[in-house]
């Protein structure tokens, strides 16, 4: 079993937009007495439909989405609408060159995108609504959809905001970070023709400090972890404090954290994936053993997802 398949979780929310509101004048009532818009996601999803119809660009993810009629299904269960999301998203900019295994070779250019299908399971009932998103190998498109979505709605003076749900109890959430790796690096043009273009920039780091988070003398760092991954603290709050711990002259602005999952496996994870990697929730085992069986991986992939969000609801996180 080569890959890793996780589902994530997020309790979503729209509110009003405070600032560059294109109807703040009519929302501004609203706004003030601290109301919830009367916006369902079911009144939303026949926008996003129609603005990635074709393909929607998130200049800050880097990626690109596109999401037709038929790629979305519809469904009940104990009175909760659930929708089944299957958008082609990918990285977005750059050239891509398409391998077929006789060796024929496709080349594109930068206005190309590559697209590969992902799962979203959307659970709404009078309280909510829930978000799942299926990843593989970390690999998922909750960024672009979340910023395609902001823009698919600023124009009615809407936000879609998504808080990411902790698994109380889960073998992938068994994560002990073991090493974390503060980093100070500056973003300049690669040497690589391809690297830049649209202007896009390579990391280049200047400068790493190494700290064992198994020995006693970094155990505050470590405590700042742990209250990371129980949402204690955010993350730009976590990584203020850790170089609050680290009292050195260096302006550190990233990291890579080790980490011990379940007992045996161990990863290394970028700062900026830390949370999705604790929030996750590992259905690999099962959802290949029942594959084995059913060659329905969408079908099986959403009856784990509905398990999940039972679990969710038992749990009382949300």
């Amino acid at each position: 079993m080569a890959r890793i398949e996780t589902l994530t979780a997020y309790k979503c929310r729209f509110s009003y937009l405070q600032r560059n509101n294109p109807l703040i004048e009519e929302q501004r009532e609203a706004i003030r007495k601290g109301e919830e818009p009367n916006y369902s996601f079911s009144d939303f999803i026949e926008t996003y439909k129609e603005y990635t119809s074709n393909l929607a660009i998130g200049e800050n993810s880097d990626r690109a989405i596109a999401l037709t009629e038929n790629k979305v299904e519809f469904r009940e269960r104990n009175e909760v609408k659930i929708w089944h999301i299957m958008p082609n998203a990918g990285k977005q900019g750059k050239p891509i060159t398409v391998m077929k295994k006789t060796g024929e070779k496709h080349n594109y250019g930068s206005d190309a995108a590559a697209l590969y299908e992902y799962h979203v399971f959307v659970y709404e009932n009078d309280n909510g609504f829930i978000a799942i998103f299926h990843r593989q190998n970390g690999s998922g498109c909750k960024s672009v959809f979340l910023e395609t979505a902001n823009n698919a709605i600023k124009g009615k003076g809407l936000k879609l905001e998504m808080e990411l749900i902790v698994p109380m109890v889960d073998e992938i959430n068994d994560v002990t970070p073991t090493k974390i790796i503060m980093q100070f690096s500056k973003q300049e043009l690669s040497s690589d023709v391809a690297d830049n273009v649209n202007g896009t920039k390579k990391k280049h780091i200047i400068r790493e400090v190494v700290l064992n988070l198994e020995e006693q003398e970094n155990s505050k760092i470590l405590d700042i972890l742990r209250k990371l991954h129980a949402k204690e603290i955010d993350q730009a709050n976590a990584f203020t404090l850790i170089k609050t711990e680290l009292n050195d002259d260096v302006d550190y602005n990233d990291a890579e954290i080790k980490v011990r999952i379940g007992g045996k496996r161990h990863q290394k994870i970028r700062w900026c994936e830390f949370e999705s990697i604790v929030g996750a929730h590992d259905i690999s085992a099962r959802l290949y053993e029942a594959y084995k069986s059913s060659h329905d991986f969408a079908g099986e992939l959403a009856k784990l997802s509905d398990e999940y969000y039972d679990d969710i609801l038992e749990s009382e996180e949300v």
